[in-house]
């Protein structure tokens, strides 16, 4: 048992099994007659389905998602803000509509203590309400403001 252990082995590229090297029937794996010489002559060819369209939608979202999740919010409402981005075009260069999104992001340890005014009654508050991430599709930039407990209800 420790000698089979301790044998030299490895993982065949093409049947993803662990194989020992003194298995090998002729340099290939005795499962799948595969070559474990040189796989990277025959193993895995790749698609090349990225377009350049598709590549700068990807970088898009991928910022867009850092950016809100260094802020603290919510995964799945930075995917649904994303996804309905998406939906209404404003990532696409013809469109002139501006779609406007807000989320909810937890207060920094220094926004706990200091206090805050809300937005939509203009009163003052250290305690409760919300935090608020908007901004706007064809914008650059976004704006951060706060909600009291009560307006946030």
């Amino acid at each position: 048992m420790t000698s089979r252990t301790r044998a030299h082995h490895t993982t065949c590229p093409y049947c993803n099994e662990e194989v020992y090297l003194e298995e090998l029937i002729g340099g290939k794996c005795p499962l799948c007659g595969s070559t474990l010489e040189e796989p990277e002559d025959e193993c895995l060819e790749v698609d090349d389905g990225l377009e350049r369209s598709d590549l700068s939608w990807l970088i898009c979202h991928y910022f867009l998602f850092k950016k809100m999740d260094e802020l603290g919010a919510n995964p799945l409402q930075i995917m649904e803000v994303i996804s309905r981005l998406d939906r209404e075009g404003a990532f696409e260069e013809e469109n002139e509509e501006h779609v406007s999104f807000e989320l909810e992001v937890p207060f920094s340890r220094l926004e706990r203590i200091l206090p805050k005014r809300c937005s939509c009654c203009g009163r003052s508050f250290f305690r409760g309400g919300k935090k608020v991430f908007a901004g706007e599709s064809g914008q650059a930039g976004y704006a951060i403001s706060y909600r009291c407990p009560l307006c946030s209800q």
